[in-house]
This record gives C-alpha cells, structure tokens and sequence, in this order.
C-alpha cells in the first residue's frame, strides 16, 4: 500500500469507513497526511455519503449519543430482528474527553457538535471528523442558580457559525448573547421576548443553519383563555426570532420533544398527560424561520403501557426517526431494575407496524443526567 499512487490510495482510504478513520491516521505518517488533506476529505466523505444511501437497508448508520456526562459514537441496526444487536456502542468519543470532563448537553449542526459541561464551565465545538476542537471563552460569570440555553447555527450568507446563548436572570428579563467564530468574539444582541418564553427544560434543535424550539405564552392573570404552545425560530442570518409556528397537536397538557429528518424536516414527539401510554410523532412537509406546514397524516403511533406502568412519560427524551425503515428511536430512562434502584439509559424502538423494542445501553451514574441523541453525518467544515 505504501507504494501506491497517491490517487489509487485516496480511491481505496475513501472506502474506510468513517469509524476506522483514527486506525488509518494512526498507521503512518503519510496515510495521517492525507486523511487531513482538505480535497480528500471532501472526497471522503461524499463517498461515505453515497455508500450510506446505497447501503441503507442492510447497513447501520450513526449517532452520537451523550450519556452520563460522557460523549459515544453508536451504531443503529433496524433492520435486525435481534434486540440485543439493534444498538451497539463503537466507543468514547476520547479525544474530545481528554480535553473536557462532563458534558452536560449536546447540541449538533452541519456536522460540528457544541457540548457545554456541567455548570457551564466551558463551551467547545468539535468535529468528530476531524478530531479536533474549538474552545470557547464564555463573556459571562457563570451562577448555578441561573438558566443558561444554547444554540449553534450559521448564517447563510456567509457561513459563517455562531453561537447563541441566552441567560434567564430575573423573568422576564434575558440577555442574549451571540458569539461569531470568524471574529472570534461575543456581542450582546438587542433581542426582547414580550409575551413568551422558551421551557426551561427545552433542548433546541438545528436545521438548516437556523435553531427551533418549543415556547409558551406568559402567564398573566388577566388573560381569560389558554393560548397554545408553538414554535418558535432564531435565524442566525438575521439574529432574529421569527413569528409563532404552530403545532399539529393542540391537547394540554403534554410532554413533546423535537428532532430532524435528514436534516431537511423536523419531527415531533407527542405524550398526552391525560394518557400517558399513546405517543404520537409528526413529520413536517415544510419548514423555514417564518413558516411550517405539516403532514397531515401521523407518522407513527404506539401504545407504551407495556413499558413500565400507565404513568410512565418520556419527559426528557431525545429521538429519532428513519422514514424508510418506518421507525422511531427514543432515548431515555429506563425502568426500575432492582430492589437498590439501579436504572438504565434506554433505547425503545417503535415501528409504525405497532413494533416495539427495548434496549438497555448502560447503567445510569447519574439520575439526572438524562441521555440525548443525534444523528451524525461526517463533515469537513473546518474550525479555524
């Protein structure tokens, strides 16, 4: 292999799969090379990128999953009929740990992961492709009492990736705060919310350069009737919020949570309060800052009382959804396994047939640290 033509031997790395990528950096000095060259890496990963679609009904694809303040690459086997192979865990991601301990949250955009560690002492992007990372000094004295909520996203225009964070100090008031990685600094935006809130246990979601979450109206006591949840959008192209983007359920209350559909569509995770063991998971057919539409047609329903107990809800749970295998995948807590109370982190596994799958993946070290899930495609966008 060593004597190989340099364009025969990108025509052979191309076809290593992304998994393998650190044994053949760490095979010589000149595959290392190589594998960091700009123009084999878009290489690279759009051959990845046709072989994952080629292969889908009979290959895994990935995920990255944050589970006990640690970060796991994971691979996703639908098409098997055996549980216990369905998910099986490729390693820690340890080049980002050798540089930080305790990621609390993670968020993912283009391919870059933003991971914040607990009581959000750093904030890095990192991409997994290339193995390295970007750390990023926060402008703010941190106080444990205090909600922080984070965003990555891009502007259009230019491409150029940004942050957004926004701290809840007395409702309220917020300040926001956007950090442009081209100037490689934070400024403060002049952003008022009048008369809604983001929850404060809502994760956002990217798409599209541009980052959605759930919001409710402010209470006020001279307000006569409920006004529904909805969506809202921060476009990092304008620095705005966008209008109310409505919901395709109406029901309250309930436990909802979000996700994207190759990187195209949003997907949405529906738990009625009143009963807690039918789920529901909508797809929407558009989506921009200023306008959604969705299918009118359910994705997926299924009835999960055979899970724990009637009570049981998915209130934290982070998912995704293959719409060819007609198949959702919702990571969480697990049921009680023992008398000492040891749970685990869960994967259930539901086919819109009324299937229904579940995974045990480890064992929680931490209650409250409850696990989030991510596609991920390789990508070569480059933090300089």
């Amino acid at each position: 292999m060593s004597n190989l033509p340099r364009d025969l031997t990108e025509e052979v790395l191309c076809r290593v799969p992304f998994i393998c990528l650190r044994t053949v950096r760490a095979t010589c000095k000149k595959w290392n090379t190589l594998s960091k060259d700009l123009s084999f890496v878009k290489k690279h990963v759009a051959c990845q990128a046709k072989s994952a679609a080629a292969v889908a009904s009979v290959r895994e694809f990935m995920v990255v999953v944050m589970m006990d303040y640690r970060v796991y690459l994971m691979s996703i086997y639908l098409h098997n009929d055996d549980v216990e192979s369905c998910i099986k865990p490729q390693g820690k991601l340890i080049c980002l740990d050798d540089e930080v301990d305790d990621i609390s949250q993670v968020f993912h955009c283009d391919g870059l992961l933003l991971c914040i560690t607990k009581y959000n002492i750093r904030l890095t992007v990192w991409n997994p492709y290339w193995g390295i990372i970007r750390q990023i000094e926060p402008t703010h004295n941190f106080h444990i009492l205090e909600r922080y909520s984070y965003a990555l996203g891009y502007d259009k225009s230019s491409k150029s990736y940004k942050i957004l964070m926004f701290v809840d100090f007395v409702y309220p008031e917020i300040d926001f705060k956007i950090y442009d990685f081209n100037s490689d600094s934070w400024r403060v935006l002049d952003v008022t919310l009048q008369d809604w809130s983001i929850s404060e246990f809502n994760l956002g979601v990217s798409l599209k350069g541009n980052t959605y979450w759930f919001a409710s109206e402010n209470y006020s006591e001279t307000s006569e009737t409920y006004v529904d949840d909805f969506l809202v959008c921060f476009d990092f192209t304008s620095e705005t919020f966008g209008p109310r983007l409505p919901l395709p359920v109406y029901e309250y209350p309930y436990n909802v949570s979000l996700s994207i559909v190759r990187e195209e569509q949003l997907a949405l995770l529906y738990q009625p309060w009143d009963d807690t063991s039918h789920i529901e998971i909508w797809i929407t057919t558009k989506i921009e800052p200023n306008t959604v539409s969705w299918n009118s047609k359910v994705f997926l329903t299924a009835n999960i009382q055979q899970l724990i107990h009637p009570q049981f809800q998915f209130t934290n749970a982070s998912f995704f959804i293959h719409e060819e295998k007609k198949v959702a995948v919702v990571f969480d807590k697990g049921k009680l396994k023992n008398c000492f109370n040891t749970r685990y982190n869960r994967a259930y596994i539901f086919g819109v047939d009324g299937s229904l799958k579940e995974v045990d993946l480890v064992e929680c070290a931490n209650s409250m640290c409850y696990p989030r899930v991510c596609s991920y495609v390789p990508s070569s966008v480059q933090l300089n």
